[in-house]
Formats: structure tokens, C-alpha cells, sequence
């Protein structure tokens, strides 16, 4: 999961290739469409491009560098899973260059569903999120709360899901609350939304729409290339255009696999406008 900025913020043959490494996706199966979609939030902060079945822990290194002569940050990532799938613990830790700690989230399960505790030392921040489920499992609500020195910062997400359980819209409000040295409100405040709208294509996501309340328009795409001889994914592409513009450009190349034609090892690449680079190896450990 990767820092957040406060937000002021080919078609192959499905029947035939394994649904084992999409996105998210919008299957027949509504117990693993809600396993898919709770992931999917979790990892809202730093994108998880390609759920997996069956596997018991993963492992990911992700270096950021912005420009050629700029200072590089490291980040270790280590996340459990149970039998079905879904994430069960995960600990992210930031590393810069000189190997201190300036970012970390752990996230867990409680009473409620599950909660995420983050810490920003670079920005002297201490937040929260709790995730709350229904009946079925399926996140349907999340608040954060954000502390620093001179503010205090609420989000409520809400999540909307069709009759299969797959996920459609998440929509989002939220308030900036200045705070004076003594952590007192001064009364100045400022508010916002956003809603995100989830299309899927041969059931896998093709497109995240996002309208925010400053009228500003957003989406990303996805593309999806296979070896159809062996009967799997080997890319995943995507495209994030902030008005209209492209702002961040993602590749995950899968190049290892087992004898069952399962991914082992994947390499992803994040590139932003101005230069900013993060490349993301994940390994993975089945049960």
C-alpha cells in the first residue's frame, strides 16, 4: 500500500484461460466476486492489480525513484491469505534511502471486519480505517479517520454491490477539519466527494470512472494480454487519465510460473507524469 495524497485528491476465451489473476472481477461465482471486491478495497491505497486463489502468503519489494538523480524509498510488504483468498493480515513499512522508517500500515481483523492503522512520520499523521461488513462478508462501509498536527481528516466510503455481489460503486465523502497548536477546532473546514463507477467487460474490470464534487472527471482503463497456448494471463495494463490526461501508467508482466500454470513471481511498473518511477516484484507462496 503506498502513500496516500490527502485527496483536495484482445478478447480471449474466459472458458478456457483461469480467472486466477484479474483486477477484479464480475464472475458467476457471488462468494469469490465478494472475496475479489474486499481485496480490491483493501488495497484501494496501492492498487492490487491480480487477486489469486489458493495462495497462503505473498511477499512484495516496490522502489520508488523519482528522476534520474533523485533519492530512491524502498518498501517491504508482507501479506497473509486465507484458503479462499482473501487477505487476512498485511504490514506495509516505507524505507528511505538512508533505511528509516518514514511510512507503515498494518492492516487486521476485529469485531467489525477489519481495520488499518497507518502512521506517516514524514507528515507527522496517525490514521485509522475500519472496514465494516454485512451478513454475507462483503465490505460495505469504510471511515477513516486522519490526525496531524494542524487538522483532522474524515472519510466515509460506501460501497454499492449488484445481485451478484460484484462490486459497482464506491462513493465517497469527505471533511478537513483545521485544528490550532492546542488540537482545538478553529472552526475553518472544508468538505468534498467523489463517486467511482466499476465497468466490467468478459467479466473482468475494464474501466473505473471517477466524478468528484469539483466537477473534475477521472478514469482508468485496463487491458488484459494472454498466452493462449498455455491457457494464461501474462500482462495486465493500465492507464489512469486524470482530466483527460494521462497521469500514471502501469504494466505487470508475470514471469514465473509452476507446474498447475499458476504465477509465482510478477513484476509491476508505475509510471507518473513528472518522472516518477515504482517498480513492484511480488512472489508468492500456495497452499
Amino acid at each position: 500500500m503506498q502513500k496516500r495524497i490527502l485527496p483536495f485528491l484482445l478478447t480471449p476465451c474466459l472458458s478456457i484461460i483461469p480467472i486466477n489473476a484479474m483486477a477484479i472481477t464480475c464472475s458467476d461465482n457471488p462468494i469469490q466476486n465478494i472475496v475479489e471486491a474486499n481485496n480490491y478495497i483493501f488495497q484501494i491505497l496501492d492498487y492490487i492489480d491480480s487477486p489469486v486463489r489458493n495462495i497462503k502468503q505473498e511477499i512484495r519489494t516496490s522502489t520508488t525513484k523519482l528522476g534520474a538523480d533523485a533519492n530512491s524509498s524502498t518498501a517491504k510488504h508482507e501479506l497473509e491469505y486465507a484458503s479462499n483468498g482473501l487477505i487476512t493480515q498485511s504490514h506495509y513499512d516505507l524505507y528511505s534511502d538512508k533505511n528509516t522508517r518514514i511510512y507503515s500500515e498494518h492492516l487486521q481483523k476485529n469485531k467489525s471486519g477489519w481495520e488499518n492503522i497507518i502512521e506517516d512520520v514524514e507528515d507527522k499523521t496517525n490514521s485509522i480505517i475500519q472496514f465494516n461488513t454485512d451478513e454475507q462478508g462483503k465490505i460495505v462501509v469504510s471511515q477513516q479517520t486522519k490526525k496531524a498536527t494542524d487538522f483532522v481528516f474524515f472519510e466515509t466510503d460506501n460501497y454499492v454491490y449488484d445481485n451478484n455481489n460484484c462490486l459497482i460503486n464506491k462513493n465517497v465523502q469527505w471533511q478537513l477539519k483545521e485544528t490550532d497548536e492546542n488540537g482545538n477546532y478553529t472552526g475553518k473546514e472544508q468538505k468534498g466527494g467523489s463517486i467511482y463507477t466499476f465497468g466490467y467487460q468478459e467479466q473482468q474490470l475494464a474501466k473505473v470512472l471517477y466524478q468528484f464534487s469539483n466537477n473534475m472527471k477521472n478514469e482508468s482503463d485496463f487491458s488484459y494480454q494472454y498466452d493462449n497456448g498455455h491457457h494464461r494471463l501474462t500482462t495486465i495494463e493500465a492507464t489512469y487519465l486524470s482530466s483527460g490526461k494521462e497521469a500514471a501508467h502501469y504494466v505487470t508482466n508475470f514471469s514465473t510460473f509452476n507446474e498447475k500454470n499458476d504465477w509465482l513471481t510478477a513484476i509491476k511498473i508505475k509510471n507518473n507524469n513528472g518522472g516518477k518511477q515504482t517498480t513492484i516484484t511480488r512472489e508468492l507462496t500456495y497452499y
